[in-house]
């Protein structure tokens, strides 16, 4: 008996496969599929993959890796045998050109379409590696991937309060801030996935627009979470007399922006109990940014513009610079020696003596960028 092979593309991108519906013939119509088509007499089935997505989709395709397993089914006086492969995009922008409809779909949402018989085999399969997502650039702890329109991070005794304030600021209509979707089957929070750029401080500097956007943020979320309160537990470091509950890592890395104006606040899991001016110190050190050499005159001028958006004396912000990063420097420390994951991501970059010589220097240049603040 003749078997015919055939090959379809399970392309993934951000966590997600892209399904494709049948228009035709008559009993497969409406129904779902990977797009792909049959191989050729002879031809290597990466290259009739490539060659049958580029005609089905008008895009460009790579093979990474074939799914276990195969699927054989007869069809008229023959039989037909599919694999599927996971593919990456390489060009172009996939279009509906030989089917009615796509759609990319996370591994919750598998199930949510109705699958042709011979593709169903290669869902559980493929609902394991979509489960793995995709590694988000920003972060400094590291852990947090995304899934389609979803990030999935790891959890941790502090989630639950973090939850909680996460919901305050949804209530309150605090912007730029992930809506809590859950827990995934791997014990992971599920949260929203929040588009933009984000700024890589060791090589860019914010711009004065975006200083100022994430000033104005500041102050609408410390007077959002006025007068909230949570027993915790917390993952951040004790701070004395605190004052409010807030994101205690509100820096670069854990913002993006969309335009000039900021357009998400991600990694909440360092939210506690701490002050304003905790807070505001902490953002100028990694966003003016102070734990750089920048000249005294540039580093006072976009501390005042950051202070000014913000609503605060900038000579205040600037005190609060060195008491919070002494702060983390020692809550980073504690955090590695009782084995805190994130601590020790942090630890394998060089934490805490990194931020502890970038400190010195900003020691020897605080008075000087004083001094600037008053001409």
């Amino acid at each position: 008996m003749t078997v015919l092979r055939v090959v379809g593309a399970a392309i993934v991108a951000d966590g997600a496969v892209l399904a494709a519906r049948r228009g035709y013939p008559a009993e497969a119509a409406g129904r779902w599929e990977f797009p792909g088509g049959k191989a050729g007499a002879g031809e290597p089935p990466e290259r009739a993959l490539v060659r049958e997505v580029a005609e089905e989709l008008g895009c460009t395709v790579e093979v990474e890796s074939w799914l276990t397993g195969l699927s054989r089914w007869r069809y008229g006086a023959g039989e037909r045998e599919l694999t599927v492969a996971l593919c990456r995009l390489v060009a172009g922008i996939p279009r509906a050109i030989e089917h009615d409809e796509l759609r990319w779909l996370g591994p919750e949402q598998l199930g949510d379409v109705d699958w042709l018989e011979p593709d169903r085999p290669f869902l559980a399969a493929l609902e394991h590696r979509l489960l793995d997502g995709e590694p988000l650039p920003g972060g400094n702890v590291g852990g947090a991937v995304r899934i389609g329109d979803s990030v999935r991070r790891p959890t941790g005794f502090w989630t639950p309060a973090v939850h909680a304030v996460l919901a305050h600021l949804a209530e309150s209509g605090v912007p730029a801030v992930p809506r809590v979707r859950g827990v995934d089957r791997r014990g992971r929070e599920v949260l929203d996935y929040l588009p933009g750029e984000v700024i890589d401080v060791d090589h860019e500097q914010l711009s004065e627009a975006r200083l100022a956007s994430l000033g104005r943020w500041l102050a609408r979320l410390h007077a959002a979470v006025a007068g909230f309160s949570h027993a915790g537990p917390w993952r951040f470091f004790a701070v004395a007399e605190p004052t409010l509950i807030s994101h205690n890592d509100v820096a670069p890395y854990n913002i993006a922006f969309a335009g000039d104006e900021v357009s998400g606040v991600f990694d909440w899991d360092f939210a506690g109990p701490t002050t304003a001016e905790h807070d505001l110190g902490h953002t100028a050190w990694s966003a003016i940014p102070l734990f750089r050499p920048i000249p005294a005159e540039e580093a006072a001028r976009r501390l005042k513009l950051f202070a000014d958006s913000y609503g605060i004396a900038a000579e205040t912000v600037l005190d609060a610079v060195e008491p919070r990063v002494r702060l983390g420097i020692e809550g980073i420390a504690t955090g590695i020696a009782a084995g805190d994951p994130g601590m020790l991501n942090l630890s394998a970059v060089g934490e805490p003596e990194r931020t502890r010589v970038a400190l010195e220097g900003f020691v020897q240049r605080r008075q000087s960028i004083g001094a600037a603040l008053t001409r």
